[in-house]
């Protein structure tokens, strides 16, 4: 992996959402759904991002694609051959317009996310109206390359969504994601809402894509097994902060945070070992509009010092390993089990 140029670098994006609010209707308190947290996402790669409920790892997404406003932050897009990054989180709508097209999105619910009232040819085809890259006979020619990429049949381009199943109607999504010529497709939750054979062949559909078509995928998921097949480096992200990134291997084999050793326990096992310790976390997530002091995971924590309750929540790198980096203070002291 090159970590000198990434494709997306992230620098204390933030996003926040009105939580209660006063009599006049105005905010008296703030949902820290992404809090002051740093990313990069390189060419080729497919980055990881896992973790609990509502955590911030769909409103990361969002915020990269725009779909969401940042609260504050940078989004620094490096566009094909250019040397200077943009930063997407400034643009207005008019000029955020061109870059649109090189970062898409596929969506959690296969059904929800398609119009119903259009068929499949007008769904896959609409960013590329949009774009003004096609028109005619050009734009079916387009679209039937794509359904044929994807594993559905051109002649189907007539039928609407209810007429397919959820997993064709998800690969109609991946269509219309790769309709654009990306370079970031950001996977939210794209595989959740399918069969576990469903899921197996989504995302063998995604890697050969990638192979193809050289893309990068951002791929957001609750299910760590999957998470392992298809990324190259994961993020870890807890109540809006990202508290552990390293490549895949290194992080499910060697993890450097509590919480990680707690999601990477809670992966379910065919076979049960009576000798392996259980995790169960005592409590509950905390209120993104209210976390703790200090490190937001210590109330939760085993492993937790007082000084665990007042330290500064920044990634470092651990040494001797290349891109690992964790928040956490006694990293370097622990030994955690990993899967």
């Amino acid at each position: 992996m090159n970590y000198a140029a990434p494709m997306v670098r992230i620098e204390g994006l933030s996003k926040f959402f009105p939580g209660k609010l006063n009599f006049w209707n105005k905010p008296v308190t703030w949902v820290k759904a992404v809090n002051n947290i740093n990313l990069d996402i390189y060419e080729g790669e497919t980055l990881g991002v896992v973790g609990e409920s509502g955590c911030g790892k769909s409103t990361t997404g969002s915020c990269i694609t725009r779909l969401l406003d940042p609260t504050g932050g940078k989004i620094e897009y490096l566009p094909r051959n250019q040397d200077t990054p943009v930063d997407l989180a400034r643009l207005t709508e008019r000029e955020l317009h061109p870059y649109r097209a090189d970062i898409q999105m596929v969506f959690q619910d296969p059904f929800s996310s398609l119009n119903p009232r259009m068929n499949v040819r007008d769904i896959i085809s609409e960013p590329l109206r949009a774009f003004g890259e096609k028109k005619g006979p050009a734009l079916d020619d387009r679209v039937a390359q794509l359904m044929l990429k994807v594993g559905l049949r051109p002649e189907y381009m007539s039928r609407f969504p209810h007429a397919f199943s959820g997993g064709q109607r998800q690969r109609i999504g991946i269509a219309r994601a790769l309709s654009s010529n990306p370079r970031l497709v950001i996977c939210d939750e794209s595989v959740s809402s399918l069969d576990v054979s469903v899921q197996a062949q989504t995302l063998g559909l995604l890697e050969d894509l990638q192979e193809q078509l050289g893309i990068s995928y951002m791929f957001i998921a609750h299910d760590l097994s999957a998470v392992k097949h298809i990324s190259t480096r994961v993020t870890v992200m807890y109540v809006g902060k990202i508290f552990e990134v390293a490549d895949t291997e290194t992080l499910y084999g060697h993890p450097m945070h509590p919480y990680t050793e707690a999601l990477l326990a809670s992966v379910p096992k065919i076979k049960n070992d009576r000798t392996v310790r259980k995790i169960n976390l005592p409590g509950e997530v905390p209120d993104p509009s209210s976390p703790p002091e200090g490190c937001f995971f210590h109330p939760r924590c085993a492993y937790a010092t007082p000084d665990c309750a007042h330290c500064v929540q920044e990634l470092r790198p651990v040494t001797g390993e290349e891109g690992h980096l964790t928040t956490c203070i006694r990293a370097e002291e622990l030994s955690l089990r990993g899967v």
